[in-house]
């Protein structure tokens, strides 16, 4: 019975330590667009085509500071798929530290 008991605990302890060490799928990419955004249509824009990117999880953008932050899962999405979104709708895109 004490085995049961020490092994059922082992496997849970094990199970614990898996669940931490698995790694985050989700990057983060902050571009600014040529040309530049300039108000809440060309924000629009850019959300409502970029988020059909495979992948892409939340799309944030700001007029004033002229950046659009795009979170996405890395195993279904590159940063040349958004490059090829952003094109399609007339921007290009250059990254920029966050």
């Amino acid at each position: 019975m004490k085995r049961m008991i020490g092994a059922a605990l082992m496997a849970l302890i094990a199970l614990g330590a898996g669940a931490q060490t698995k790694k985050s799928v989700n990057d983060t990419l902050v571009v600014t667009t040529t040309p530049q955004m300039h108000c809440s249509a060309c924000e629009n824009k850019i959300k409502q085509n970029i988020r059909f990117v495979k992948g892409t999880k939340r799309i944030t953008t700001s007029v004033p500071s002229q950046k659009v932050t795009i979170v996405y899962d890395k195993r279904k999405a590159a940063v040349s798929d958004y490059t090829a979104a952003f094109a399609k709708i007339g921007y290009e895109i250059k990254r920029v530290n966050r």
